[in-house]
């Protein structure tokens, strides 16, 4: 989605872009103001920094610090401002802005205590500063050039894509590149791989669950551990839970009796959580962020990360921890030393645990299921770092896995359309009136719908819709039919059900006599079934191609930035064949929302019929690009 990703700028911008940088800034917030020849307005101020950060010069511009990192900057009157005998001066305060951020700080005084300035990106940095006077008029600016170095990268990461080509092997790499010690991890108990991964086609996840069957005992596991849990540090990894009935755990680290922490489903609250141990000791307090939504979707792909942050500091009283989904924050941190006054930062001396943990001294909550792309740093990351995290590119693109695919191309006769992915969803059920499966003109099976009772619908959801999803079709409107209904109708191509609605459809509106027009929508309720919100992703022109075969496509991309920050709700949008349709500014999603009912075609929960065929009806975990809709769909 071209315009909605940001990435960090480069750290080895040159200092000829930062000289480039500064001379643009001529933002109509830093205009002078007064009769610089009459009365001067003044001068522009000095600024010295008190760390991290240092001055670029034009044969120095070394990199420091790391996004999120705060910097300490002093601001000063120009000499020439202050009265060489007294030491006054007319200056009152200062205005003052980094260049990569919105808006800008008044700083009141004409020796104010340092400013904290906090970059949000790596590489070049400009902090812009003007001087005010008593006549509220405001000087030229002055610009300090800084280099952000890039973050720490991960400390470990377990991809599991190196599966022998025998199937027989027992290890895993640590794949990381930050530090000089890795921590492969051996798969205990049966574990092994599958071709259900996060990365699609070519990829491998670790495989707790294989062929349906529980195997309490498997789980993968370094030798040594690959952060030190007494500091700040992420975890984050992708889990495919394959059922809700007990609690599972999908990362941790263990000590003697307890867990340092705990990447996990608990089966009593039916939420992801991140839990830490107060302490290592028996029966030790367990302080825990819980996931916002109850009864998360089993059988698709979450992404999973806990954050523990000790505010680079000693004090332990603000030490917090934090579960994020999808590259989301769950609820506010919780501060440990508030929840339990028993709490102590410990240093686990095990091994990273995947697909079990330690309480009470003994190995337990074994997670049936996959687990993929498992990552630890050693700092904690921020909410932006982990929507990036949460986004898994391949190659600048996000990775996208197909984990439904029923394809009607094979099937002539019966009355079910099975499913092509590797997932074994199960088939598409014909209704009893209404819909039927008929070769074309090629010999190829096509799903007929009648627009009055036809439809069919299939076990969901498919995916976990507060993460990236992609949701494809092939079909062909019945025109005749379609000129019959009335102003107004909408005919529902495939939809999510959702407490009688419809969390996200495909869907064809006859807005006028001659005028339809296809959208991808999403819609939200509250608890009681209400509806509480509803976006889409409109096509740009109306639709002309009646009784001709379409592929109409719908992404929403969780990750996607928009150029307001505190946008978090992500993009919608539709694809008619391989082209995008413009969408409305507001095509995010304000509040999540999950389907939990049946997939459907044809019609949605509350009717809809729509009358023509349908070839086929794919789903992805994770959101296709333009390229990807052109390499995939059709």
């Amino acid at each position: 989605m071209p315009g909605h990703r940001r990435r960090s700028t480069p750290a080895w911008a040159a200092i000829a872009g930062a000289t480039l940088l500064a001379g643009l800034l001529t933002s109509p917030a830093f205009g002078a103001t007064g009769d610089a020849a009459d009365d001067p307005v003044p001068r522009p101020p000095r600024i010295t920094s008190q760390g991290p950060y240092t001055e670029c010069t034009a044969n120095d511009c070394v990199g420091r610090g790391e996004p999120g990192l705060p910097g300490l900057f002093t601001f000063r009157p120009n000499e020439a401002d202050v009265d060489a005998d007294t030491g006054s001066t007319d200056v009152t305060g200062y205005r003052v802005r980094l260049i990569d951020q919105m808006g800008a700080v008044v700083v009141n005084g004409a020796e104010p205590p340092p400013y904290t300035a906090v970059p949000s990106v790596a590489g070049l940095q400009v902090l812009e500063v003007q001087a005010r006077d008593w006549g509220e008029r405001w000087g030229p600016s002055t610009s300090f050039l800084f280099m952000v170095k890039q973050a720490p990268g991960a400390v470990g990461q377990w991809q599991f894509a190196d599966r022998p080509s025998n199937g027989t092997g027992t290890t895993t790499k640590d794949t990381a590149t930050e530090g000089a010690e890795r921590h492969d991890a051996a798969l205990k108990g049966g574990a092994t791989w599958s071709d259900r991964a996060r990365r699609g086609e070519d990829d491998y996840s670790l495989d707790l669950n294989s062929t349906g069957l529980r195997k309490p005992k498997a789980y993968a596991t370094t030798a040594g551990p690959p952060i030190n849990t007494g500091e700040s540090f992420t975890v984050s990894t992708w889990a495919y839970l394959a059922d809700t009935t007990s609690d599972q755990v999908v990362l941790s680290a263990p000590g003697t009796h307890d867990a340092a922490f705990e990447l996990s489903y608990s089966a009593q609250h039916k939420k992801w959580a991140f839990g830490r141990g107060a302490q290592d000791r028996r029966h030790t307090s367990d302080v825990v962020s819980y996931g916002d939504a109850a009864q998360p979707p089993a059988r698709v792909w979450t992404h999973l990360a806990g954050v523990f942050d000790t505010k680079r500091d000693t004090d332990t009283t603000n030490d917090t921890i934090q579960l994020f989904v999808n590259g989301r924050p769950q609820g506010q941190p919780v501060t440990l030393s508030t929840a339990t006054s028993a709490y102590r930062p410990w240093t686990s001396a095990r091994g990273l645990q995947i697909g079990r943990t330690k309480a009470n001294g003994h190995h337990q909550r074994y997670f049936h299921g996959y687990i993929d792309e498992a990552a630890v740093w050693q700092r904690a990351l921020r909410p932006r770092d982990l929507r990036l995290v949460s986004d898994l590119e391949n190659e600048s693109e996000p990775a996208t896995t197909l984990v439904a695919d029923w394809n009607a191309g094979p099937a002539t006769t019966g009355n079910i359309i099975k499913d092509y992915s590797r997932y074994s969803r199960t088939a598409l059920n014909l209704s009893p009136e209404g819909a039927q499966l008929l070769p074309d003109s090629m010999g190829q099976g096509r799903l007929v719908l009648d627009g009055i009772r036809g439809y069919a619908d299939a076990s969901g959801p498919v995916v976990d819709e507060t993460g990236s999803f992609t949701v494809s079709a092939r079909v062909s409107v019945n025109g005749t039919e379609w000129a019959s209904k009335p102003v107004g109708y909408r005919g529902i191509v495939a939809a999510q059900n959702l407490a009688g609605t419809s969390s996200w459809a495909l869907v064809l509106t006859k807005l006028d006599t001659d005028i339809s027009l296809w959208s991808f929508v999403r819609t939200a309720v509250d608890a009681a079934g209400n509806v509480t919100g509803r976006v889409e992703a409109q096509a740009n022109d109306v639709m002309t191609d009646f009784d001709t075969p379409i592929d109409l496509t719908g992404t929403y991309d969780a990750a996607a930035i928009a150029d307001d920050p505190s946008d978090t709700s992500g993009k919608l949008t539709l694809y008619i064949g391989t082209s995008a349709q413009a969408t409305s500014p507001q095509a995010g999603h304000t509040s999540q929302t999950q389907g939990t009912g049946n997939v459907t075609v044809g019609r949605a929960a509350d009717g809809d019929y729509l009358s023509g065929t349908l070839d086929r009806l794919r789903i992805w975990a994770g959101a296709l690009t333009a390229n990807g809709v052109g390499n995939q769909v059709p």
